[in-house]
C-alpha cells in the first residue's frame, strides 16, 4: 500500500495558483530583459573606452600628455559645445543635400520644356 502526499488536500487547481504562476512567469521574462539589456560596468569596458578617449584626442592634437587621475572620457571631449552651428554638434562635413534639390528642379523643367 501507497501512502499519498497531502493526503486530505484537494488535488484540483485552486483559483489562486493560475495568478501566482502568471505572475513568476512575468517576473522571469521581465528579470531576463532587465539583466539582458543592463549596461556593461565592468572596469574593462570602462577602460577600455578611457584609452580610446585618450588616444583619439591626441590623434586629434587635443591632448599633449595624458594626466594620471584626469578622466577624458567625457561627454565635453566627445561633443563641441561651443560648435557655430548648433545642428552640427560634430563638425561634420556638409553633405550638400541641396545638389540633389537643385537637380530635381532641372528634370522638372525638362519635362515641362518636353511638354511644350
Amino acid at each position: 500500500m501507497e501512502a499519498e502526499l497531502w493526503q486530505g488536500h484537494p488535488k484540483e487547481p485552486e483559483g489562486w495558483e493560475t495568478t501566482i504562476y502568471l505572475t513568476y512567469a512575468a517576473s522571469a521574462v521581465i528579470l531576463t530583459f532587465a539583466l539582458g539589456f543592463a549596461p556593461d560596468t565592468s572596469i574593462k569596458t570602462w577602460a577600455s573606452s578611457e584609452a580610446q578617449a585618450r588616444l583619439t584626442l591626441q590623434a586629434e592634437g587635443k591632448l599633449d600628455k595624458p594626466v594620471f587621475g584626469v578622466h577624458y572620457d567625457t561627454p565635453e571631449n566627445k561633443f563641441d559645445f561651443e560648435s557655430v552651428n548648433p545642428d552640427n554638434p560634430f563638425n561634420e562635413d556638409d553633405d550638400d543635400d541641396d545638389d540633389d534639390d537643385d537637380d530635381d528642379e532641372e528634370e522638372e523643367e525638362e519635362e515641362e520644356e518636353d511638354d511644350e
